[in-house]
């Protein structure tokens, strides 16, 4: 399996740190459903970009399936050059052209593989904290412009980080990586 010569941050310590926040939210749904109904709007950060995404909310064929935040996501994969099983069982490269901010089936498989490739616990095929939270190991910046950079296994994309909001070019212009809006 290969890997990417940087430094990982631990992942018991996540984890842990993400079930008590689970646990506490569970917690709290009873008593205040309204503020867990809202959810994320947008993928968002502060400070240094490398711990940005390890809060954000979830991607996959049912939650947030067509948005800008899954195309983020999807740039993400095609800079890892991540892989997508046919119904064949044939595995394909994740092209640019695979980048349309609808999260179906390629979209499931290939984040499936990149899992694996990052050794997560979690190999679902949806885009969660753990799996956000190990992405962001690969960011850097904000540069000049708010641009940060996620350097992949095979080529690096750019984003925008504006005033804490993430943004993602969709056609030649930047649009905020939203979870509630495609385009």
């Amino acid at each position: 399996m290969h890997h990417r010569t940087t430094t990982r941050r631990p992942r018991r310590l996540l984890a842990a740190a993400v079930a008590v926040t689970a646990g506490a939210g569970l917690a709290l749904a009873g008593t205040a459903p309204l503020a867990q109904a809202a959810g994320p709007h947008v993928i968002d950060g502060g400070g240094d970009a490398f711990n940005d995404w390890g809060d954000e909310g979830t991607l996959s064929r049912h939650s947030h399936a067509d948005s800008n935040a899954t195309w983020l996501w999807q740039s993400v994969l095609y800079a890892d050059g991540a892989k997508w099983r046919d119904s064949h069982g044939v595995r394909h490269t994740f092209k640019k052209s695979d980048v349309d901010g609808r999260f179906g089936w390629k979209t499931a498989s290939a984040t499936k593989w990149w899992q694996a490739h990052e050794d997560l616990e979690d190999v679902d095929g949806i885009v969660g904290k753990e799996t956000f939270g190990a992405a962001d190991n690969f960011l850097s910046g904000p540069h000049s412009g708010g641009q940060v950079d996620y350097t992949g296994f095979v080529r690096q994309v750019a984003f925008k980080r504006l005033a804490g909001t993430y943004y993602v070019k969709i056609d030649g212009h930047w649009k905020k990586a939203s979870y509630n809006r495609l385009g």
